[in-house]
């Protein structure tokens, strides 16, 4: 797993940085993000980082970077596509998210881009919802770019200065495993959830 993979070969800050920049930028994705596990992933590398040490405010940077691009992306393929997001297979197999996005951007306009960042499955889907729908590019930008910097600050920081802590207390390869532990239950008990629906 990636996190034994990175506490054995000593990965630098650039590393670390790319890394969660990458992962940040992949979790927003349309679809994508859907079926990664974004946060066990971003806390796991941030917990690294924390141990490096990275210096906070180019993590919370390389966070929100990866988090305005991927949504920017998302925007836009979302205003390539327009109506023929419904087609995707991934969206004929599963109707209900893109229901569940277009009813969560119908219901709050503008403010849907920064409240849907926070909520993980609709993270994904309502940038490209957005875009389907013809929000106008500046507009998007906009809150794209401060619920980008407030997602990075309240998901990456406190698990940085949490882990800072921690690794006073406790070894980085006692938590990395209790952190894989944990994301392979979530997993788990969500193919569960869906195969038994």
């Amino acid at each position: 797993m990636l996190e034994s993979f990175l506490s054995q070969h000593e990965a630098g800050p650039a590393l670390l940085l790319a890394l969660v920049f990458t992962l940040a930028l992949t979790e927003s994705l349309v679809v994508i993000g859907l079926l990664i596990p974004g946060i066990a992933g971003l806390v796991a590398l941030t917990l690294l980082a924390a141990a490096e040490p990275v210096a906070p405010l180019w993590w919370w940077l390389a966070g929100a970077c990866g988090a305005l691009c991927g949504d920017g992306l998302s925007f836009h393929i979302g205003r390539f596509s327009r109506n023929g997001l419904h087609h995707w297979r991934i969206f004929r197999r599963h109707p209900q998210w893109l229901e569940r996005g277009h009813h969560f951007f119908t219901r709050y306009g503008v403010m849907s881009i920064a409240i849907g960042r926070f909520i993980g499955p609709l993270r994904p889907l309502v940038p490209a919802v957005a875009g389907a729908c013809d929000m106008p590019r500046r507009q998007f930008w906009w809150v794209n770019l401060l619920s980008s910097a407030a997602w990075s600050a309240a998901y990456l920081l406190p698990v940085y200065w949490f882990g800072r802590e921690a690794l006073e207390r406790v070894p980085l390869w006692l938590l990395l495993s209790a952190l894989g532990a944990a994301t392979l239950l979530a997993f788990a008990v969500s193919w569960l959830i869906n195969r038994y629906r």
